[in-house]
């Protein structure tokens, strides 16, 4: 049981930093490619920093709000999808970091919902 609660506390906190950097870094214009701030960046940030709000109360009761990973799931692999094809289409350069930490992230997404599928929450 505790290293399902582990593996749950680590897909929590690993994808709220990631929100977190998002809702920083895509407000630097220079790094999506803009030269100047775009209406959009604003509203991506906050979608960004409220959905690592979102991951961080999950993570306080883990196995009761475990069903936050299913759409958390679905956002990694969906911008980890997004940036590979944006990369493919020659519109940015693949960030092959980004690209490898969304990966893995959504394995370990994955494997933790996996994992705590037959434990039963308290309430």
């Amino acid at each position: 049981m505790r290293s399902i609660l582990l593996w749950l506390r680590l897909s929590y906190w690993l994808a709220a930093l990631a929100d977190f950097a998002i809702a920083v870094l895509v407000l630097i214009p220079e790094r999506v490619g803009l030269t100047k701030f775009e209406y959009p960046m604003g509203m991506t940030a906050v979608i960004a920093f409220s959905w690592g709000i979102l991951l961080l109360l999950a993570n306080r009761k883990p196995l009761k709000r475990r069903w936050v990973l299913i759409p958390t799931f679905i956002v990694v692999i969906l911008l980890t999808s997004v940036g590979y094809y944006a990369s493919t289409r020659e519109l940015i350069n693949l960030n092959v970091p980004s690209f490898i930490f969304g990966t893995i992230l959504s394995m370990i997404i994955a494997f933790s919902y996996w994992k705590s599928r037959d434990v039963k929450s308290d309430g």
